[in-house]
């Protein structure tokens, strides 16, 4: 038979198995994802309610992407908790899964997990489009090859075992479209079979985040929150215990590229009547905002109600120590000027506080609202009237007439004799806020901060912080690292360590109907600044010496100081501390040429070589019957003692002394000063007298070069200094009296010296590469030119005596050195070349600090100590 139908062409067949073969490419994926959906179940469902913390992530692959983007990650990750994870972290990035649309597409699922209150986890990860590659698993099982996991047979509850080397068990295995993942096999079973959630009493309500757009969020059971607190301070604990939470607290985290955003919620109300009176307030649009001046770096800002609500609130918290000085004011006020705490303060203020500091001024500024203009003034004028109280309206500066609220000079002079100093601020009154300052110069700039608009609140540093925030708040802290340190990123809790990463923030609280949400916005900060290192300040408890050295980098890292009559070494990476007592006053300094080598020094002559952990080397201790009459140095393997017979002596690391040169008129107030130029040492001394001689010398010898001594007239303090200026050997000294001597190399005076600078000195001159700078006792720092060309400029409220201390240093690797002014209080200052101050000072310490770069990573540190006997140590940006 014949067959007369005709032939399918050929192209025609290879079109239709073509559509086939697309219909069924894109079906099969379909057909998947549509199976991935039916029977879906959240994570939460599988989760029980009794969690003591609860985490969600809703994308890890996009949590994951926005932390390996985040600006500070590298930082953080050179935290010494979190190096372990610095591989880890490398090599997910640098296998670019995250980059890949499929990846972020098909790994997106939503991921909770749990930890139960009795230690349990549990997690579930929904698989979403893969979910129906989870059946397929136990198929492939066999063929995974990972140290420590197995796959186990045992019908519904088959499940993988990842088992480690603690003995301790994870659990593994598909459910629905959900990947289970537990520590416990009774916990995984029963999300297995239906009975996870069994024991519920609020169900999935338990589980509900009211934060949104966040990238990992977590409930704490007011439970759990008590029992991680219960150890920390005895007043956080008092309040809670007087605390009743409705729900879970809820705190959610934002990453952004360069900023981080954390978001921290609760419903809660109070036992105490005076607490339960602040958290019943709906929190304010604060008006003090407005007139922060731009330039602010730090600001403390509360509006939680009247200054009376406030008191009450805080003297009722046990343990706050508020109540007594509180009633003890009461009473002062009432004998010593006719007014109650009522009249004196609650009459008239109003509901904003605030304190705040501004760049390059070390006086903070206070700001009260003024309710009631009238009853201030009156309340003024009676406590002016009275005899412990003055008005001091002398000052005016510039067209600006500052009062100044004084004790009568007899009442000052007599606390002053008993140790007792109180402040005597200058203020006045701005737009309905009374401004208050130790500072007239601080005060004015705030004013004229808020009458030109300069305000804090229209730079963009404020919008991009407080944007995320609530918009209204009952306290408020502006912040940054470099001025201060809030005090809920005190301590070495890793969270703590973590944010002190970020340079800026801004912590908002707001309530509303009993509801309290805490908004913290950080940012790394602009340009250069300073930041604490993690672990400091450090308490030595006992009477810290105010100069301090270092030695050391890394694991090798060594800070040096005294502490009452002890040499202390500190550990710079794990704080470990150790001590070499020894009878005496005590010097320790870094061993110049003594690799590690420390050089331990009592007034009597005692002298140690030791190594960085205080072992003696051989020969040592040595008594050498010296009697003392200068601070010992170090220089090329040797240090210099001075005697009071006006001989100098060395001491090598064999225990070998000798006398170096010949011994001088009188004695050394004053070790030598030293100089390498070219693998050649100069040394130049001063021995201290009214007709005296300052010397440049070969420290090698201690021979005089020619042209030397050189002879100046008058007083003064401390060892000529030796520099090189355009290749040629100088050397610069200053009288008590301000005559400014510069010598060529031959002890001849270079044209235009010396010079004639206003003020007393008692500190010799350092050199930056370009200028000489000195420091008067009244704060003035001269900027001096080897020329003779002079600039000057007073820094506020600075004294600076034998105790002070002055130094050039590049801290940020520009070639220009910045300069660094300690003096007799607690502050240490910053300037460049300009005279403008460096971000970040002053700083709260004093005496000699120390410039090193001590982690070992390459960044700038300043060590110091401050007169509270605490260690500080900051890092440059």
């Amino acid at each position: 038979m014949k067959d007369n139908g005709k032939k399918t062409p050929l192209a025609l067949k290879i079109l239709r198995a073509f559509l086939i073969l697309i219909a069924v490419i894109i079906l099969i994926p379909v057909i998947a994802m549509g199976l991935s959906f039916i029977g879906r179940i959240a994570p939460d469902e599988v989760i029980p309610d009794s969690f003591a913390l609860y985490a969600r992530v809703p994308n890890p692959v996009k949590l994951a992407e926005r932390l390996l983007a985040h600006e500070s990650l590298p930082e953080i990750l050179a935290l010494p908790e979190l190096t372990p994870a610095l591989p880890g972290i490398e090599q997910f990035r640098s296998s670019g899964i995250h980059e890949s649309k499929w990846t972020r597409f098909a790994l997106r699922g939503r991921l909770d997990a749990a930890l139960m209150a009795d230690g349990k986890i549990l997690g579930a990860w929904d698989a979403g489009v893969l979910s129906p590659l989870l059946k397929a698993l136990p198929l492939i099982a066999g063929r995974i090859s990972i140290k420590g996991l197995y796959y186990v047979q045992a019908g519904k509850n088959s499940r993988f075992e990842y088992r480690m080397e603690d003995g301790k068990v994870f659990y593994a295995g598909p459910w629905h479209n959900l990947l289970i993942i537990a520590n416990d096999s009774k916990l995984f079973e029963s999300v297995l079979d239906g009975t996870s959630r069994d024991e519920d009493r609020r169900g999935r309500d338990n589980k509900i985040f009211y934060a949104r757009n966040f990238d990992i969020a977590f409930l704490l059971s007011p439970e759990y929150l008590k029992k991680i607190l219960k150890d920390s301070d005895p007043m956080i604990v008092s309040v809670l215990e007087d605390t009743q939470f409705r729900e879970s607290i809820e705190a959610a985290l934002t990453i952004e590229p360069k900023q981080l955003g954390i978001n921290i919620a609760a419903s809660l109300s109070s036992n105490s009547r005076e607490i339960e009176n602040v958290l019943a307030r709906n929190s304010p649009a604060v008006g003090l905002n407005r007139i922060l001046p731009n330039n602010a770096q730090y600001a403390t800002i509360l509006a939680a109600g009247p200054l009376r609500t406030i008191m009450d609130a805080a003297a009722s918290v046990p343990g706050a120590g508020v109540q007594e000085p509180w009633k003890t004011a009461d009473t002062s006020s009432r004998r010593l000027l006719g007014m109650n705490i009522e009249e004196l303060l609650y009459s008239w203020t109003g509901e904003e506080f605030a304190v705040f500091g501004m760049a390059g001024r070390p006086n903070p500024v206070i700001l009260m609202e003024v309710k009631d203009e009238k009853k201030r003034q009156e309340v003024f004028s009676k406590a002016f009237k009275s005899i412990v109280l003055n008005e001091n309206i002398n000052l005016n500066l510039d067209g600006n007439r500052l009062p100044r609220i004084e004790m009568p000079n007899f009442l000052s002079s007599l606390l002053l004799s008993m140790g007792v100093r109180i402040p005597s601020p200058y203020y006045t009154v701005h737009n309905g806020y009374l401004f208050l300052s130790e500072s007239a110069e601080s005060l004015l700039a705030a004013v004229n901060a808020v009458r030109k608009n300069e305000t804090l609140i229209r730079t963009d540093l404020w919008q991009g912080l407080a944007k995320p925030g609530p918009g209204k708040s009952s306290f408020g802290i502006f912040y940054s690292l470099d001025r201060s340190l809030p005090f809920f990123l005190r301590g070495n809790a890793i969270v703590s360590v973590i944010l002190r990463a970020y340079r800026q923030g801004l912590l908002q609280l707001s309530l509303e109907k009993n509801r309290m949400e805490i908004n913290l916005q950080a940012v790394p900060g602009s340009g250069k600044g300073l930041i604490p290192v993690q672990g400091y300040p450090l308490d030595l408890g006992g009477r810290a010496g105010n100069r301090v050295y270092a030695i050391g980098r890394g694991n090798e890292g060594r800070i040096l100081l005294t502490k009452d009559n002890t040499a202390v070494s500190i550990n710079a990476l794990d704080r470990s501390i150790k001590e070499f007592p020894l009878p005496g006053n005590l010097w320790i300094i870094p061993a110049d040429g003594i690799q590690g080598g420390v050089w331990i020094v009592s007034s009597q002559g005692r002298v140690v070589l030791a190594d960085r952990d205080f072992e003696p080397l051989k020969g040592f201790p040595l008594i050498t019957g010296i009697r003392i009459s200068a601070a010992p140095v170090s220089q090329g393997g040797k240090l210099f003692l001075s005697d009071e017979d006006g001989s100098v002596h060395t001491i090598d690391d064999k225990a070998s002394a000798a006398k170096w040169g010949t011994a001088y008129s009188t004695a050394l107030r004053s070790p030598p000063s030293f100089l390498t130029v070219q693998n050649k040492i100069y040394a130049a001394s001063y021995p201290k007298s009214f007709l005296g001689e300052i010397w440049v010398q070969d420290a090698s010898s201690g021979a005089a070069l020619p042209g030397w001594p050189a002879y100046v007239s008058g007083i003064a303090f401390g060892s000529p200094l030796p520099f090189t200026y355009q290749n040629k050997l100088h050397a610069a000294f200053i009288s008590q009296a301000g005559e400014l001597y510069l010598y060529d190399d031959q002890g001849m005076l270079l044209q235009g010296f010396p010079l004639e600078l206003e003020g007393v000195f008692y500190l010799q001159p350092v050199f930056d590469g370009t200028f000489l700078w000195v420091i008067a006792q009244d704060g003035t720092l001269y900027q001096i030119s080897p020329s003779g060309d002079r600039l000057s400029q007073k820094i506020p409220n600075l004294e600076v005596k034998e105790n002070g201390y002055i130094t050039a240093v590049d801290t940020d690797g520009n070639g220009k050195a910045e300069i660094f002014i300690s003096g007799e209080g607690n502050t240490l200052h910053g300037y460049n070349r300009n005279f403008q101050s460096l971000e970040g000072f002053p700083l709260p310490i004093w005496g000699r600090p120390a410039f090193t770069e001590l982690s070992g990573n390459g960044k700038m540190e300043i060590i110091g100590a401050g007169m509270d006997n605490k260690i500080y140590r900051w890092q440059f940006r």
